[in-house]
């Protein structure tokens, strides 16, 4: 017998801060997935993952990206990928949250932030 599938009704994921989480690092190894929200003003700091691709896709609002000398505007419909080792952060100069859909790979994202379990 295989593995049993997951699903996750609407707003049921694990939820962490601004992050809910629809699969996480105890769900497989391979990668995390999660909805975020970013609040308008919200700014994270540029950063890297040594080891892991970290992949975005805007559901609704507009971020700016920051990456190494350069910016780049993102309205819904667009896909970020910041591969492993990539300086990369994002702001959201708007009046409405940002809702996008996250992707961390390989897993471990979730336990870094502090998600139980």
């Amino acid at each position: 017998m295989g593995a049993e599938p997951i699903v996750i009704p609407p707003g049921q994921g694990h939820h962490h801060g601004n992050v809910e989480f629809l699969a996480r690092t105890a769900d497989t190894p391979r990668f995390t997935f999660g909805i975020i929200e970013i609040v308008p003003g919200r700014v994270l700091e540029p950063h890297t993952h040594a080891e892991e691709d970290d992949a975005f896709y805007i559901l609704e609002g507009e971020l700016t990206f920051v990456f190494e000398g350069s910016t780049a505007t993102a309205p819904p419909g667009t896909f970020v990928l910041a591969p492993p080792g990539a300086l990369h952060g994002f702001r959201n100069d708007g009046e409405i949250p940002v809702r996008m859909l996250n992707i961390h790979a390989p897993a471990g994202f979730d336990r870094r932030i502090g998600l139980p379990g």
